[in-house]
């Protein structure tokens, strides 16, 4: 729209806008702001003080009505309204980053697929390592059992050395006894 245009028609405050649209003043500045983040080109007179034309009023009336829905947050709905907005609205640099509702959309879907397999990831992990504290388990026992196996093997092996030790000796003494 061109600025002649916009002369010619009648410019609202933010107090007339709110009034119009049934909300605060401060959402309407709210709004207004994330718009022109967003790039929206929102008129300012010298003092600063913001001026809404008829589109203005429009957009601002779809971004009340979007929001409205329980799925969709307000940077969605700004992203879904600068979308559809004319471009001769917007600065160059601004609508070469702009981000539609349906990338928003896929970027959502995007995130929620990661969550899943993250959470699927997560119990992966937790039974894994429950798996490997059993394997570890199971290997300690095994190998307490060998080694009380051979303490229990070298002991049967040192009695009987100690037994034919006596015996030896016993015998040696029973020859002695003869000599």
């Amino acid at each position: 729209m061109s600025d002649d245009s916009q002369k010619q028609e009648k410019v609202y405050t933010a107090k007339e806008v709110s009034t119009l649209l049934g909300i605060q003043n401060t959402t309407v500045r709210k709004y207004a702001q994330m718009l022109e983040k967003a790039g929206y080109h929102i008129h300012k007179n010298e003092l600063g003080h913001r001026g809404f034309f008829n589109n203005d009023v429009i957009v601002l009336r779809q971004i009340r009505e979007l929001i409205k829905h329980p799925d969709m947050s307000l940077d969605q709905a700004i992203n879904v309204v600068i979308s559809t907005v004319d471009t001769g609205d917007m600065s160059d640099r601004d609508t070469r980053n702009l981000v539609t509702y349906q990338e928003t959309q896929q970027y959502d879907q995007l995130l929620t697929k990661f969550e899943d397999f993250k959470e699927e990831q997560m119990k992966f992990n937790q039974e894994l390592l429950k798996q490997i504290q059993q394997r570890d388990e199971y290997i300690s026992k095994k190998l307490e059992n060998r080694d009380r196996e051979l303490l229990d093997a070298v002991r049967g092996m040192q009695e009987t050395q100690k037994l034919i030790a006596a015996s030896e000796e016993k015998k040696k003494k029973w020859w002695e006894f003869w000599k």
